[in-house]
């Protein structure tokens, strides 16, 4: 019994040794690494269209609680306005897929986040900021239906009820 017990101890010192100088080692690999940043092949790479969209996405959440309560300001909008018509000329994951309708939407959507501001400026009814708000997530749906139906129920959560 005396011998498994000796065994046991060298191989658990052995083990944590071997622990130690590793985690040693794979600091110094893991900061050598991170410098370089290797492109590994094969891994999806998000297009500049799909990484716009998700920002759109976030920001429509992230203002939506602002809208239901009256509270989104003119300056919110334009800085919408400002970042998301880059997705009228950001790159497509696949540029076959994208339909002639889509600049269509675009200039829509665009158009809805103007309204939405007017909206706001001359501080029209809560009703009406709502369905300003509500007609610029509208429009996303309409163009998810033609393009991408994939995002559509999150799209759907954005919108407020009035």
């Amino acid at each position: 019994m005396n011998i498994n017990r000796k065994a046991w101890s060298t191989g658990l010192f052995l083990w944590a040794l071997a622990l130690a100088v590793g985690c040693q080692n794979s600091g110094a690999e893991s900061t050598e690494e991170s410098a370089e940043t290797p492109t590994r092949s094969g891994l999806y790479q998000a297009s500049e269209l799909a990484l716009t969209m998700r920002d759109m996405a976030k920001d429509m959440e992230s203002l939506r609680q602002k809208a239901d309560e009256g509270t989104l300001t003119v300056e919110e909008v334009d800085a919408l306005m400002q970042t998301h018509q880059a997705m009228a000329s950001d790159a497509p994951t696949k540029p076959e897929d994208i339909k002639p309708s889509f600049a269509g939407y675009s200039e829509a959507y665009l158009s809805q986040l103007e309204d939405l501001r007017a909206a706001i400026e001359q501080q029209v009814s809560r009703e009406e900021r709502l369905d300003a708000f509500n007609a610029a997530i509208a429009t996303c749906v309409a163009c998810h239906q033609d393009h991408c139906p994939g995002p559509i129920p999150r799209i759907q959560k954005i919108k407020v009820q009035p």
